[in-house]
């Protein structure tokens, strides 16, 4: 176990590194995609179609950090095995490394970026406590459900190309369905749909922690935690039943 977490984190360390390097900015590409992003909704939705909502980009900003987190990790998991073949081939090398490197990789680029958070909140005014305790819950949930999926995504896409292209539109559609840039609404016809969504009330959650300053609502965590496990259990499943055809098709 101790060498299997020193090979993820030597290979986290390598992703990182290479993902920036030969870049004029570095690491700093991490931070201008967020905060471009941030810049155009705050812009869209505080000017021309007017939300009120206080401290709107800060609002904003805690949503879209798990969300940047989570749609980078989908979207670099599709063609990982085919990057990585030449590790994926070798007997010796356990190609599941690959999901956790990535989703690690990604987290690192939030956790960079929480200080702006914080740069953005004392701007406006606002003291929210520290929470690490939820806030470490949050992660542990979130990163289950991006290795969950993320299983899914790299093992179909080993064997049907297109899935990479379905999980870039998914994740389109799946901003707006997201409350990033809105309260999430309690009651309405559409409740059942957004039901649906395990990042509703994990975005919610982290609101309550980076946003407000409040403890989420747990049984909402728990419920989602559990939703992420069971995602987690399944696509660990389907990964390991296909495992030897990925190692033959890559």
């Amino acid at each position: 176990m101790r060498h299997y977490r020193t090979l993820v984190w030597h290979f986290v360390k390598r992703d990182f590194y290479l993902r920036h390097t030969g870049s004029a900015l570095g690491v700093l590409w991490s931070l201008i995609l967020p905060l471009a992003q941030l810049s155009v909704l705050s812009f869209t939705f505080g000017s021309i179609i007017r939300v009120d909502i206080d401290h709107f980009p800060a609002f904003v900003f805690s949503a879209l950090l798990p969300w940047t987190w989570f749609s980078s990790a989908l979207a670099s998991a599709g063609p990982l095995f085919f990057t990585h073949r030449d590790l994926v081939r070798k007997p010796a090398f356990p190609p599941a490394a690959l999901i956790l490197v990535n989703t690690v990789s990604h987290l690192i680029t939030f956790l960079l970026s929480l200080p702006l958070l914080y740069g953005i909140l004392w701007w406006y005014g606002r003291l929210v406590p520290w929470n690490p305790i939820a806030l470490l819950t949050l992660l542990v949930i979130q990163a289950v459900l991006i290795a969950g999926l993320s299983f899914m995504v790299a093992t179909w896409n080993v064997f049907y190309r297109d899935v990479a292209q379905l999980v870039g539109i998914a994740l389109s559609l799946l901003f707006f369905l997201t409350p990033i840039f809105y309260r999430p609404i309690v009651s309405n016809e559409y409740l059942a749909l957004l039901a649906l969504n395990p990042l509703v009330p994990l975005i919610t959650a982290y609101r309550a922690v980076l946003f407000e300053g409040v403890s989420p609502l747990w049984a909402s965590v728990a419920q989602t935690g559990a939703i992420s496990a069971v995602i987690c259990g399944l696509g660990y499943w389907m990964y390991r039943r296909f495992e030897p055809d990925v190692v033959d098709a890559v």
